[in-house]
Order: structure tokens, then C-alpha cells, then sequence
């Protein structure tokens, strides 16, 4: 279940944050409009397992400098944070559906 869920993670963060220089632009927001549909198809196990994904981008982006000072979050955006937030908490789910 947790491979799934984090492609499924990986798949809705290609379509929602690249650009057109790495995917199809009507092709994203197709998907983006159909996400709602998958979503009321999920069971609540899919769900908790999407979210706890959420959790660990969430964490391991967002993450302190490490000992050389690398850190991916000054590369992520609000809309990404809010993303990853909504996800997490299970916001997402009932926002879309």
C-alpha cells in the first residue's frame, strides 16, 4: 500500500508543480480535474497511506540544514507547503470531493 501511495504522492506533485517544459499543460490540468473522482474512490486505508507519504515529503523537505547546510525547503513554495499540508492532514480529501 505505501509503494502505491507514494507513487500516487509523486504522480500528483509532477502534474500540479512542473511546468510545461517537463509535462503537457492540458494534459496536467486534466488530470488535476479528475484527482477529485479518484479521490471519492479511495478506501479509507488508501487514504491514511497517501497522507502518512504526505507526512514524510512534508518532513523531508521541509527539513532543517543538515550539517552542510543543505536543505531542499528554501526551493519549495506555499502552494507547495499548503499542498503537502492538506494532503497530510486528510484536508485534501474532503476539499475535493
Amino acid at each position: 500500500m505505501k509503494t502505491l501511495a507514494e507513487l500516487s504522492f509523486e504522480y500528483m506533485w509532477l502534474h500540479m508543480f512542473e511546468g510545461e517544459e517537463i509535462i503537457d499543460l492540458d494534459y496536467s490540468v486534466k488530470i488535476q480535474e479528475s484527482l477529485p473522482d479518484y479521490f471519492a474512490e479511495m478506501t479509507d486505508e488508501e487514504k491514511r497511506a497517501l497522507s502518512e507519504v504526505a507526512k514524510e515529503a512534508q518532513s523531508r523537505l521541509l527539513a532543517e540544514p543538515d550539517e552542510h547546510g543543505s536543505t531542499p525547503r528554501s526551493l519549495i513554495t506555499n502552494e507547495q507547503k499548503a499542498f503537502m499540508e492538506a494532503l497530510s492532514s486528510g484536508k485534501l480529501f474532503e476539499q475535493w470531493v
